[in-house]
């Protein structure tokens, strides 16, 4: 589609909800944005499930487009964040994290997960460190074990907001210790340890 040279154009014609905007976008790539997410999951179903979810977000966020920001950048924004909420339901147990960091290592040195995968933990470990031991209680079983407010509740017999408040302090360690490594860690603090 000739009409569409650029980006700028691309999105005066996405803001006026144009169908055929659209499918110029995901031809342009969708290919690009499945291969960064099996990148990730190493699962082609998986994969076309994130594709759909990221194109689908970006067409319900066309009226909110400025025409001149790139919209690749934007798109596989959107794309990351359908990968961290699909880890975010999948990622209560070690078992699940080993996995991820497995598949990160077999990532290209040129990757996001390469450098990613070499300093989650370290990170993650620093960060855990920080805590007071009471907010580290109540992390590892939210995190770790998935119980919910009541059910930590219960088994340290202290009250739900308590439980809230604590696992609140714990979490915004968490983020302003990521938040030193830059934006990519803002990301996989949100994946490990946000509820969003």
């Amino acid at each position: 589609m000739n009409e569409y040279v650029d980006d700028k154009n691309l999105a005066i014609s996405l803001r006026n909800s144009d169908k055929e905007a659209f499918r110029e976008v995901f031809d342009r790539y969708h290919r690009k944005v499945y291969q960064f997410a099996y990148s990730f999951l190493k699962d082609s179903a998986q994969s076309e499930d994130v594709v759909q979810e990221a194109f689908l977000q970006f067409w319900l966020y066309r009226q909110n487009l400025a025409v001149d920001v790139p919209i690749a950048p934007l798109l596989f924004t959107m794309t990351r964040r359908v990968i961290l909420n699909y880890w975010r339901k999948c990622a209560t147990s070690d078992k699940f994290r080993q996995q991820l960091l497995q598949a990160f290592e077999q990532a290209s040195n040129d990757t996001e997960a390469y450098v990613v995968s070499r300093d989650i933990e370290r990170i993650s470990e620093e960060a855990l460190q920080l805590l007071t031991e009471q907010q580290r209680t109540i992390f590892l079983l939210s995190r770790e074990e998935g119980l919910t407010y009541a059910e930590i509740a219960e088994q340290l017999h202290i009250s739900r907001n308590t439980v809230k408040y604590h696992l609140t302090n714990a979490l915004n360690t968490f983020r302003q210790h990521f938040a030193k490594y830059g934006i990519l860690y803002s990301y996989f603090v949100l994946f490990y340890f946000a509820d969003l």
